[in-house]
This record gives structure tokens, C-alpha cells and sequence, in this order.
């Protein structure tokens, strides 16, 4: 497995401009999603979580498979980038399903009067977030790099069929989530919450919007990918100083500091009657605001561990060079 690097311009290029065509994205899509696309009849404005929620779900399974690509890539190459590429894939799919059932559940609130229900598509959702969480449970159990990450391509390929079997759910079992990709008997069984079918300019208008939710999310992807890559290769390169200070001091190290990070979410208590549909507009802000947050959380996360870890190099490096003068 080839070592990591500390500077990569091309990388950086690349995360900068991803990272300001998702800003732009995003920007155009909630304005999109609010000014441009049609209210829904039935249940009013709740329904624009709709092009949110569709776009987190398409783009974390994407994600998702590009880290069972990357997998297969691995197990044939051995090449260092497929798995960096895989886990920083997996990682990122994983905040846009947490975003996805977040959304899905403040849209379920005023559709089905309740916030959760264990029907096929989201049990298997669930199902899914778990077997993608203990990826990095494998990950950390295992200290071998080229075992660990042979290990990890395999699971990421396995572990895809958890996605398929979410996505066919509702055409394989009788499910309350409706299908947003179907013909007019499961449009009509999803009319209920919000999906049924416009005509003309609405209908339009509606495409339209999901296409530009689903472009701003596939390069918010892509510039988290991009971001974590360069993250990771700075953790494997901070790895190394350490080792390399141990080496030098005596086995007297300096670790680095640790950054953990996690997100608690609380879903509002939101005890409305959802019989009034003015009270929807709760429902929608609220899924905008925790699904946004949980965005920026992450964004912060990267940050501030890319900075944690940059300070670690810079002492790090400094130890060396100073230990190598006083050898002189």
C-alpha cells in the first residue's frame, strides 16, 4: 500500500471547486424547492421536503456504490486510493441517509400522523444505516492496513445489497412509503402523501426541481469525498510522523490530539393536531432546518479535524527537526 501524502494541489483544486459549485447548488435548489416548484394540493407545503428528502436518498446510494466500485477496485489493484476513496464514500453516504430519514420523518409526521413506522422500506433502511455504521467498527478492529483494508473492500461490496433490497422493498411488500418511480397504480397509492401526479407547467416544474436537487446533492457528495480523501490522507500521513517520532525519541511519542465527533438528534415534540394544514409549514421547516444542520455538522467536523490534524504535522515535524540538530 503506497504512503500517504501531506500535499496533493490537485486534490485541493478540486475541493474548492466542488465545494463552491455545492454551495450554489444547494442555494439554487432551496430556492427552487420553495419558489419555483408547485405547492402540493393535499397536503400543502410540507410536501417540498419531497425534493430534499429524494435527493439525499439518490445521492447516498450512489455514494454507496462508488465505495463497492472502489471495493472491487481494491481487491483487484491493491492501490491505497480505492479504500481511501471507499471509506470516505461510506462515511458521506452515511450522513445523507441519516439526512434521508430525518427528512422522511418529518415528512411522515403530517402524512401518517406519526413520526416512525416499521414498514419493509424503512426497517430496511434502518437495517442498511446500521450495517454501514459497523464498517468502522471492522475498520477499527483490525491494525493491519493491507488486511484491514482488503477486509473493508469486501464488506462495502457485501454490504450493498442492504441499498438494493431498500430500494425494491415497496415493489416486493405492501408498504405505506409510496413509490415515487412508478406506474399509475403505485403513483395513485402514494397520492396520499403528496405524490400525486401534476399536469402541464406543474408537472414540469416539478421534474425540474427534483433534477436540481439532485445535481446541487451529487456535487455536495462529491466535494464531501474529495474533503474526507484529503483528511484521511493527512491522518495516515500524522501516523507516520508518529511512528517516526517514536523511533527517533526513544519510544517517547507524542500522540497527536484526538478529535471526536458526534451527532445527537432529538426530533421536536411536536404534538399538533396535523389535521390543520397550516400547521404543516412547522413539519417543513423543521425538516429543513435538522436536515441542513446535520449538513454543516458534518462540514464542521471535517474542518475541524483537518485543522486538529495540521497543527499535529507541524509539531510533529518540528520534534524531528529538532531532534535531528541535536544528533548533529
Amino acid at each position: 500500500m503506497a504512503p500517504a501524502k501531506l500535499s496533493n494541489p490537485r486534490l485541493d483544486r478540486l475541493i474548492q471547486i466542488f465545494s463552491i459549485s455545492a454551495v450554489i447548488g444547494m442555494a439554487v435548489a432551496i430556492a427552487a424547492n420553495f419558489f419555483f416548484a408547485p405547492t402540493e394540493m393535499t397536503m400543502g407545503n410540507v410536501q417540498r421536503l419531497f425534493y430534499f428528502h429524494v435527493g439525499a436518498a439518490w445521492v447516498g446510494s450512489v455514494v454507496f456504490g462508488v465505495a463497492l466500485l472502489c471495493g472491487v477496485l481494491y481487491l483487484r489493484k491493491s492501490n491505497r486510493i480505492y479504500d481511501v476513496v471507499s471509506l470516505a464514500s461510506i462515511e458521506a453516504g452515511l450522513v445523507f441517509l441519516t439526512m434521508t430519514i430525518v427528512g422522511g420523518s418529518f415528512w411522515g409526521k403530517p402524512a401518517w400522523n406519526t413520526w416512525w413506522i416499521w414498514s419493509p422500506r424503512l426497517t430496511l433502511i434502518t437495517v442498511a444505516w446500521l450495517v454501514y455504521a459497523a464498517y468502522f467498527m471492522l475498520r477499527g478492529a483490525i491494525e493491519d492496513p493491507h488486511k484491514r483494508a482488503r477486509y473493508a473492500a469486501v464488506y462495502a461490496i457485501v454490504s450493498f445489497v442492504t441499498i438494493i433490497l431498500t430500494f425494491v422493498s415497496i415493489r416486493i411488500f405492501r408498504d405505506i412509503h409510496p413509490v415515487v418511480i412508478g406506474g399509475t397504480t403505485e403513483a395513485a397509492a402514494g397520492a396520499a402523501e403528496g405524490l400525486q401526479e401534476f399536469n402541464g407547467l406543474d408537472s414540469a416544474k416539478m421534474g425540474i426541481t427534483l433534477t436540481i436537487n439532485v445535481i446541487a446533492f451529487s456535487l455536495l457528495g462529491t466535494a464531501w469525498i474529495l474533503a474526507r480523501t484529503r483528511l484521511q490522507n493527512l491522518i495516515d500521513y500524522a501516523d507516520s510522523l508518529k511512528t517516526r517520532v517514536a523511533a527517533y525519541l526513544g519510544g517517547r511519542g507524542q500522540s497527536g490530539q484526538a478529535v471526536a465527533s458526534g451527532v445527537i438528534l432529538a426530533l421536536p415534540a411536536l404534538q399538533a393536531q396535523v389535521s390543520d394544514p397550516n400547521l404543516f409549514n412547522r413539519y417543513l421547516i423543521g425538516g429543513y432546518a435538522v436536515m441542513s444542520s446535520l449538513a454543516l455538522l458534518y462540514m464542521l467536523y471535517l474542518y475541524v479535524r483537518q485543522r486538529n490534524l495540521s497543527n499535529d504535522i507541524a509539531l510533529l515535524t518540528q520534534l524531528l527537526q529538532e531532534d535531528k540538530r541535536s544528533r548533529r
